[in-house]
C-alpha cells in the first residue's frame, strides 16, 4: 500500500503540486480576514484547505467548483475586511446593500473601491487561470490515493457538517443562506406597521404640551470634534456659535447608541435600545406618532429616499406622520450620476408650504442627508468654508458648514413664520464619522469612538426649567441617545419621566456586537480638541 501511494505521488507531482498551489492561495484571504475572529472559525478554514486537497485527488470538478466560489467569496469578505473590518458576519453588510437607495450603492461604489480591491479582483483572476490550466492541461493517475482523498474528505466533512452548526451556516459557504436570511430584516418594519395598527389613534387632548412648534432636527454622519461649537480650531458652525450667547442654547455632551442609521434612527425615537432593539422597534410608536395622537400636525421632511416605505425601520416611522416629502426618492442609476440633492431643498419645500394651520400645534422631524459619503455632494460651492478643498478632512468640514448654513435657514423660516409661537428645536445625529485620509465613514468593526460622538443641541425660545435640569445632569456624565424619544417628550411637557441613559453601552453594525463605549478607540489620524 506504501509502495503504491510512493509511485501515485512520484507520477503525479505537478497535478499535487499545482493543486497545492491553488488551494493554499485561494484559501490565504480567507485566512488573513479571519485572524481577528475566534479560533474555532480559523480551525475550521484549515479544515476547509485540508479537504481543498483531499478533493482534488478524486474529482476535478468539485475541486474546481468549491475553488471558484471560495474565490468569489474572498472578493467579498476581502472588500468587508480592508474597508470596515471582518466581523464573520455578512449577513448585516448584505442588509445595509439592501437597504441602500440607488444614488447611496453608487456613490458608495465609487467612493470605496480601490486599488485593494482591484488586487484583490486580479489576484483572483490569476488563480482561476492556474485552475483552468490545471483542468485542461495537468492530468493524474491516481488510484489508491483517489480512495484515500475521497475517505479523508468523507472523515472531515461529516464531522464537521453536524458540530454546532451545518457547513452551510459557516463562513465563507453560508454566504448565499445569510443573503436569503438578510431579507427577513425588512419584514421587521412591516410587522410594526401592522402593531401599530392594532393601537387606539383617538387624538389625547393634551394640555401639558409646552410648545406649539416642535422641530426634531435629524443630523447624518456627524462628527462632532468637527464642530466649532464642540472645540474645534475651524469655524465650522458659525451660526451656532452665534446662539450660544443665548441663555436658551444648550450644548449636550451625547453619544450615539449605534454606528448604522438603520439602527440608530429607531433607536433614537422609538422605544427601542441598545439590549433591546427589535421587539421594542416592532411594539412602539416613534415620538411622530406620539406627538400626532397628542393633538400635533406631524411632518416628516427628509433628503434621504425612502428605501421602500414598507422596507426601512426609519421609514415605517415616517409613515406614522401626518405628511411626508422626500427629496431624493424617484432617483435610478442612470440620472443620478450628477449629483444627488442637498439638505437645501428641504428649507425650499417648507418655504412653499402655505397651507399650514398655525392655530394647531405642529411637529416637524427633518431628516438631512448631511455629512453622508460622497462629501462633496452635500454642499455647494457658494456655502462653503473650503472653496478649493485640499483633502477629506476639507470636504467634510465643508459639509458641516453647509449644515449650519441649512440650520441658519431653518431657524429663521420658523421664528418669522410662527411669530409669537412657543418653539423648540432639538439637533442631533444618528451617528459619527471616521475623518481620515486614510480612512473615512462609519459602520467599522471594531467600531471607534469618532462613530458615536455625535452633537445634541437644543434651542428654545422660551424658558424650560425642565431643559435646564437636563442640562445640570448631563454635566455627570455623557447622555446615552438610545433614550433621545424620552428626553423630547420630557422637554415638551407630554411625559413627566426623563429616562435619561447614562449607559456606555453601543452597537457595531448589528445588534450582537454590543460593546463598552469608554473601552473604544479614536481612530489615530483623528483631531480632536485637546
Amino acid at each position: 500500500m506504501l509502495k503504491k501511494i510512493k509511485n501515485e505521488i512520484n507520477e503525479n507531482r505537478k497535478y499535487i503540486y499545482l493543486s497545492y498551489l491553488i488551494s493554499i492561495l485561494t484559501m490565504i484571504p480567507q485566512l488573513i480576514a479571519s485572524f481577528p475572529l475566534s479560533f474555532t472559525h480559523l480551525a475550521f478554514l484549515f479544515l476547509v484547505l485540508f479537504t481543498l486537497l483531499f478533493i482534488s485527488k478524486f474529482s476535478k470538478l468539485l475541486f474546481s467548483i468549491f475553488i471558484i466560489y471560495i474565490n468569489l467569496t474572498n472578493i467579498i469578505i476581502g472588500h468587508i475586511f480592508i474597508h470596515w473590518g471582518y466581523s464573520g458576519d455578512i449577513q448585516s453588510r448584505i442588509e445595509v446593500a439592501f437597504a441602500s437607495p440607488n444614488y447611496e450603492s453608487l456613490e458608495y461604489l465609487k467612493t470605496y473601491i480601490d486599488y485593494r480591491d482591484i488586487f484583490l479582483v486580479l489576484y483572483t483572476i490569476f488563480i482561476l487561470v492556474l485552475l483552468y490550466k490545471f483542468l485542461v492541461h495537468v492530468k493524474h493517475s491516481f488510484k489508491v490515493i483517489k480512495f484515500l482523498g475521497f475517505t479523508l474528505s468523507i472523515a472531515i466533512l461529516l464531522p464537521v457538517n453536524f458540530y454546532k452548526n451545518p457547513i452551510e451556516n459557516i463562513e465563507p459557504f453560508s454566504i448565499p443562506y445569510e443573503a436569503e436570511k438578510a431579507k427577513e430584516f425588512f419584514l421587521y418594519p412591516r410587522l410594526r406597521l401592522e402593531y401599530l395598527k392594532t393601537l387606539p389613534n383617538d387624538s389625547i387632548d393634551d394640555k401639558n404640551k409646552i410648545y406649539d412648534i416642535v422641530v426634531v432636527i435629524q443630523g447624518e454622519a456627524v462628527n462632532k470634534h468637527h464642530m466649532s461649537i464642540y472645540g474645534y480650531d475651524k469655524n465650522t458652525t458659525p451660526f451656532f456659535t452665534s446662539l450660544q450667547k443665548s441663555n436658551d442654547f444648550y450644548i449636550f455632551n451625547a453619544i450615539s447608541p449605534v454606528n448604522e442609521t438603520r439602527f440608530s434612527v429607531p433607536i433614537l425615537y422609538t422605544n427601542a435600545t441598545v439590549d433591546n432593539f427589535f421587539n421594542a422597534y416592532m411594539q412602539s410608536r416613534s415620538i411622530i406618532g406620539d406627538f400626532r395622537i397628542r393633538g400635533y400636525d406631524t411632518h416628516w421632511l427628509s433628503s434621504q429616499a425612502t428605501s421602500g416605505l414598507y422596507d426601512s425601520t426609519t421609514a415605517s416611522m415616517s409613515a406614522e406622520a401626518n405628511t411626508k416629502f422626500f427629496v431624493n426618492d424617484g432617483y435610478d442609476v442612470k440620472t443620478i450620476e450628477s449629483s444627488t440633492k442637498t439638505d437645501k431643498l428641504l428649507v425650499d419645500y417648507l418655504s412653499s408650504c402655505k397651507d399650514i394651520n398655525i392655530s394647531r400645534p405642529q411637529m416637524y422631524f427633518i431628516h438631512f442627508i448631511g455629512s453622508h459619503f460622497t462629501y462633496e455632494k452635500r454642499y455647494t460651492q457658494d456655502v462653503a468654508l473650503f472653496k478649493n478643498t485640499k483633502n477629506v478632512q476639507e470636504q467634510y468640514d465643508n459639509t458641516i458648514y453647509h449644515t449650519d448654513y441649512i440650520l441658519k435657514n431653518l431657524f429663521n423660516h420658523f421664528e418669522k413664520n410662527f411669530i409669537d409661537k412657543k418653539i423648540l428645536f432639538v439637533y442631533t445625529s444618528d451617528h459619527g464619522q471616521v475623518v481620515s485620509e486614510e480612512k473615512y465613514g462609519h459602520g467599522f468593526f471594531p467600531a471607534f469612538k469618532d462613530e458615536y460622538d455625535v452633537p445634541f443641541v437644543i434651542y428654545s425660545n422660551i424658558k424650560n426649567n425642565r431643559i435646564n435640569k437636563l442640562y445640570k445632569k448631563n454635566q455627570k456624565s455623557f447622555f446615552n441617545l438610545e433614550n433621545l424619544n424620552h428626553m423630547i417628550k420630557y422637554i415638551t411637557g407630554i411625559n413627566d419621566d426623563v429616562n435619561i441613559s447614562y449607559s456606555s453601552e453601543v452597537f457595531s453594525v448589528e445588534p450582537n456586537n454590543i460593546f463598552n463605549y469608554n473601552t473604544l478607540n479614536y481612530y489615530k489620524d483623528t483631531k480632536r480638541p485637546k
